[in-house]
């Protein structure tokens, strides 16, 4: 399959004069190399005027290494939707989900070789830029919009996210009824707002969070134990004596379900994987960044995210069974149980860490569409840019509390399109994509992601019609 602009070589398309809002520069692969150099050049000397602890913690974890890069992609990929799996098990059953991840863990690390590899070929610094040398300005700017709508409503999310566990802490508790009201409520959440999440959207590289996505990734997985310890000496010994191979309504487990909650269930799985609106910002900033550590930094990210997915999935199912039917935070009570309330802390400081990612995925593809690029804007400018997009988010999260309706549409068509449609025609179309020369491995996985790209879509939006139409 050649490439859709002709029968020249990406790196020509992106080296030429052609105007192109996408590129980091005029100068193409000049300033891809350029930028490799400076990489380079800050990995050697941002230290210097910090501390010893800071040297001691880049030697245990470098900056723009693969345990950095890979902690950085698994605090893009945990999320707020990791307690919301249980009840999707319910709906797809326990067996079906347990399939569904390791299926899709596989296909997102080949859907971010695919985007290395693109990268690589077309000399671009970013996945808009990738996408115009590809496949023209208009999938760039096709691109650019749907990675900024993603992660602008990926920060709404975190914002109502933190509300509710403020919500859940404090309603059992003689804490004044101002503070479990909307308004007390919506207090504690900008400030939490002010004070954690605004000031992690100001640097303009993702690889200044890497300490924060390392902690944070920790604490989801302390979250995950609570889960396993508390279904052991809860709910699982009853529950697993009650347990149906199809479709029941009265057993406590399902292993393999059917109808329009299954189906459903497959969307969210596919969507609590998506990591690939955020990886050409942490690819980039790797040092001797190369495909193959990408990959590797990838699968390390991935498969820790599995684990704790399906440890999450199947003693969070076994421990409430079909009770649990929205997230499984509000399953417990962190005030009486005090290991639960270290855990909620732990997701606190994750959704912080996320919110920050999310937001400079949305803010560099909207400097993409502008023509601007954060590492020559001015300072000022690039902070009044990044508090308004903050700053609306922030407001929308406040005072549109249920957005399920709205992130289920842009759930699924941005994660169909991010996750797997445009990785696989990335690679289609870089050039040299044929039987014989990639091999039938790579020639059927890139069709089945495509494929899989456009069922999640079509599925996942339906799913949601349907959903809102039968309350």
């Amino acid at each position: 399959m050649s490439n859709v602009r002709g029968n020249i070589t990406p790196a020509v398309v992106y080296a030429s004069n052609e105007p192109n809002a996408f590129n980091a520069s005029d100068d193409g692969i000049k300033n891809y190399e350029a930028y490799e150099d400076i990489q380079s050049n800050n990995s050697e000397s941002k230290f210097a005027p910090f501390s010893k602890l800071s040297k001691k913690i880049a030697a245990v974890i470098p900056p723009g290494g693969i345990f950095a890069s890979a902690f950085n992609i698994a605090a893009t990929t945990l999320g707020a939707g990791i307690f919301g799996l249980p009840s999707t098990a319910n709906g797809s059953g326990l067996v079906m989900g347990i399939f569904y991840l390791v299926i899709i863990n596989c296909m997102t690390i080949y859907s971010m070789y695919n985007l290395a590899l693109a990268a690589e070929r077309s000399k671009a610094l970013t996945y808009e830029g990738v996408t115009f040398v590809v496949l023209g300005r208009w999938a760039a700017y096709a691109i650019a919009a749907v990675r900024a709508f993603d992660g602008f409503t990926s920060c709404i999310a975190y914002v109502i996210s933190v509300g509710d566990i403020f919500s859940s802490i404090l309603k059992g508790t003689d804490a004044p009824e101002f503070w479990k009201g909307n308004t007390g409520n919506r207090l504690l959440t900008a400030l939490l707002w002010l004070c954690c999440m605004l000031p992690l959207v100001i640097p303009r590289h993702v690889d200044s969070l890497r300490h924060v996505s390392t902690f944070a990734v920790t604490f989801m997985v302390y979250f995950v134990i609570v889960i396993v310890v508390h279904s052991c000496l809860n709910g699982l010994p009853e529950n697993i004596k009650d347990v149906s191979v199809g479709k029941s309504d009265t057993a406590a487990i399902i292993l393999f379900n059917s109808g329009n909650a299954a189906v459903e269930g497959l969307g969210v799985f596919m969507f609590s994987y998506t990591c690939q609106d955020t990886a050409y910002e942490i690819y980039m900033d790797m040092k001797d960044r190369s495909v193959r550590k990408f990959v590797i930094s990838s699968a390390i990210a991935m498969c820790m995210c599995t684990v704790l997915y399906i440890l999450t999935v199947f003693f969070g199912y076994m421990d409430f069974g079909r009770d649990v039917t929205g997230s499984i935070l509000l399953m417990y009570d962190p005030v009486n149980e005090p290991a639960v309330m270290v855990g909620m802390i732990g997701v606190l400081v994750k959704l912080i860490a996320s919110y920050a990612l999310l937001a400079m995925a949305c803010r560099n593809a909207l400097y993409s569409i502008a023509g601007k690029n954060a590492d020559v804007l001015p300072f000022w400018k690039h902070c009044a840019s990044v508090v308004t997009l903050s700053v609306a988010a922030l407001v929308l999260g406040l005072f549109i509390p249920k957005v399920n309706t709205v992130l289920g549409f842009a759930g699924s068509i941005t994660g169909g399109s991010l996750g797997y449609i445009f990785p696989s025609l990335l690679l289609m179309y870089s050039g040299g994509f044929t039987w014989q020369r990639v091999g039938p491995f790579h020639y059927l996985v890139a069709y089945g992601l495509l494929i899989s790209g456009v069922v999640g879509v079509v599925f996942g939006t339906g799913a949601t019609i349907w959903g809102t139409i039968v309350g």
